[in-house]
């Protein structure tokens, strides 16, 4: 009787399957508001979407109405080779869809394409132009905190995607680098009107495990079930592959970078003890006396405390935080993100403050 049931679990497993497999990768974290930027390059293909989006994700908050709906997208459709697709999502699934056209194919070459969220607008760039501004009622409803997304997938709306051919397949996206930027109005020193500040960049060197995790689930419309397998780290590109069950994973030639590094004038060692309940030390190296801003984060990108903002002495240098906010207050238990960033550089990493 235990085999039969087996049996009948895995045949009914293979038959609710779908026909093809595609890769998503998303934020552990969710974000409200800031500046989202990748440099990719796109998954040629009629029928075959790639991606990079944000989302609220208020199904893991229990909640399945979809007037909780709250998504920004850039898409592209590989079934054009001069356009890329923009659209927002709110409510019960009300689209504000657009398609611009671009001066170059997306699926040759990479580019950088990026969209800021704030509470008066939401405005999308491609290669720092702007090509769409939006200041509607839209925006306004746009407010829930979202998680960053990149996926690759099979439409079946053949009226949009195109229609698709299996040959297409594989067919992969090209992912160099991610960066999100923290919205601070009137004190930033990108985007628009200089009100964004960056606060982390991942260069896909590997997965990081802290920031990103991998999606295994489909939707109605998508003809491809997302497994772990199709998004893959490779030779400091993110590479989403759309395969058959047969043939996943990237199967590409070979891809290469630059082994030419800037030089770093300065770094951030590990802050110990961590996690911690009283004090963290944060040991700094500076190859010359320069002008640092060493400040802490929350994860929603809401700055907590500034350590240091001036010029510092070379050499190795140990500061100290409290687990005090810049108004005095003690800061609730949780995790943190410690902020280096000098005139041309910049890194972070997480602290754990536990009470």
């Amino acid at each position: 009787m235990i085999m039969r049931f087996l049996l009948f679990g895995f045949i009914t497993a293979m038959l609710l399957a779908k026909p093809y497999r595609g890769g998503e990768l998303r934020t552990i974290e969710s974000f409200q508001y800031g500046k989202f930027e990748v440099r990719m390059k796109s998954a040629p293909g009629s029928g075959v979407i790639s991606s990079f989006f944000t989302f609220h994700d208020y199904w893991s908050e229990g909640h399945t109405s979809s007037v909780y709906w709250n998504e920004i997208d850039l898409e592209w459709l590989g079934r054009y080779d001069d356009k890329v697709h923009t659209n927002l999502i709110i409510h019960d699934q009300w689209g504000l869809p657009d398609l611009s056209d671009l001066t170059f194919n997306p699926n040759e070459d990479f580019h950088t394409y990026a969209f800021e969220w704030t509470s008066e607008y939401i405005a999308f760039f491609v290669d720092d132009q702007l090509i769409r501004w939006v200041d509607n009622f839209y925006a306004d409803s746009m407010y829930r905190e979202q998680k960053i997304m990149m996926n690759i997938w099979q439409s079946t709306s053949v009226e949009w995607a195109g229609s698709f051919s299996a040959n297409t397949l594989p067919t992969y996206a090209f992912y160099d680098w991610v960066k999100y930027y923290l919205w601070v109005d009137g004190t930033g020193n990108a985007g628009t009107n200089n009100d964004f500040i960056l606060l982390w960049e991942d260069n896909f060197d590997s997965w990081d495990t802290n920031l990103w995790e991998k999606a295994t689930h489909t939707w109605d419309g998508n003809n491809a079930d997302f497994i772990h397998d199709n998004v893959v780290f490779m030779s400091g590109y993110m590479i989403l592959c759309l395969t058959t069950p047969s043939a996943t994973g990237y199967n590409g030639d070979p891809l290469s970078v630059s082994d030419i590094e800037l030089p770093q004038t300065f770094q951030m060692h590990n802050a110990y003890p961590n996690p911690f309940n009283r004090d963290v030390v944060i040991p700094i190296s500076l190859n010359h006396a320069q002008s640092i801003n060493l400040s802490i984060y929350n994860t929603q990108g809401k700055l907590i405390n500034t350590l240091v903002k001036g010029s510092i002495n070379a050499g190795k240098t140990l500061f100290t935080w409290n687990g005090l906010t810049d108004k005095g207050l003690a800061a609730t238990t949780g995790v943190y993100l410690v902020r280096l960033a000098s005139a041309d550089h910049f890194k972070t990493q997480k602290i754990i403050l536990l009470k």
